[in-house]
């Protein structure tokens, strides 16, 4: 799973759409995935869960977080933090949204919303 080489290089990862508006870059370690999101303006991240524990930080826009039946408008620089389980959806702001994630334990390669 992890490469002998610890540097993330985001540009060289390929982004893969992920839904409408929305693509991701991925690196997976032994016990945890990284993730490089690039929303789109007004993208929906639908209502979902997983059992992984979710740490978000926007790095670019905003993002209104939908979660716990409270809607939290993040801007650049915020961040948030999700139990497994818990179901949570999302709006990228009118500047679109760039946005990091680690889940722990790793997430599915394939299925990484």
């Amino acid at each position: 799973m992890a490469s002998s080489d610890p540097a993330l290089r985001w540009t060289e990862l390929a982004g893969a759409a992920l839904l409408p508006g929305i693509t991701v870059s991925l690196a997976h370690g032994d016990r945890l995935t990284a993730a490089l999101y690039s929303l789109e303006p007004g993208a929906v991240v639908p209502e979902h869960s997983h059992d992984n524990e979710e740490f978000g930080q926007v790095l670019a826009g905003s993002l209104e977080l939908i979660a716990g039946g409270k809607a939290q408008t993040m801007a650049a620089g915020e961040g948030f933090l999700l139990p497994g389980g818990a179901p949570h959806s999302a709006v990228a702001g009118p500047a679109g949204c760039q946005l990091l994630e680690c889940y722990a334990p790793p997430r599915d390669p394939v299925s990484s919303s």
